[in-house]
């Protein structure tokens, strides 16, 4: 973050020095895209969809879990009642439950997971429609750079160039 700060300071500085034939006013906007987030339906929609689904994952999850405790359990509780054979058989079940219940976990919500990948199915096509009113709104008020004060860190911003509310009736009107 520090070198984007220090890049756009260079840049500052180079359109500043660049002279008065070719000086042109610099237009700096930027969008509190939490805010956009949090205000825009579609956003929240996907979200609560998401959300929805996980529950039905985590019960699956809490439900394999259940099962591999009480396996362990009872294993516990007959073990000294067990002959060798019918021990170990039971040892390999619980084993294979816990290397189910371990896949489905990966499987769900590791790198690449059901979750993820759903998590962007329904993310892409809404922050897609925010980046093209951002862009919109951009190219149309003569914008040079818009910045997103979530992640930008922006330490000082006039409340004029906050695009944030414009982004927002924009995609209200769609």
């Amino acid at each position: 973050m520090r070198t984007f700060g220090v890049a756009i300071l260079g840049l500052l500085f180079v359109l500043s020095s660049s002279g008065p034939a070719a000086a042109k006013e610099l237009r700096l906007g930027y969008v509190d895209s939490d805010r956009i987030l949090e205000g825009f339906d579609d956003y929240r929609d996907a979200r609560q969809k998401l959300q929805e689904e996980e529950r039905g994952y985590i019960a699956k999850a809490q439900t394999m879990e259940d099962v591999v405790k009480q396996m362990a359990e009872e294993l516990d509780q007959q073990s000294l009642m067990l002959s060798q054979e019918a021990k170990q058989e039971r040892v390999n079940r619980l084993r294979e439950k816990q290397t189910e219940l371990e896949n489905y976990r990966r499987e769900t919500w590791g790198e690449s997971g059901k979750l993820y990948t759903r998590n962007l199915e329904l993310s892409k096509p809404v922050l897609d429609k925010i980046n093209t009113v951002i862009e919109k709104i951009g190219r149309d008020e003569n914008y040079d750079f818009v910045f997103d004060a979530a992640s930008a860190n922006i330490v000082f911003a006039l409340p004029e160039h906050d695009l944030t509310d414009q982004v927002l009736d924009e995609l209200k009107k769609e």
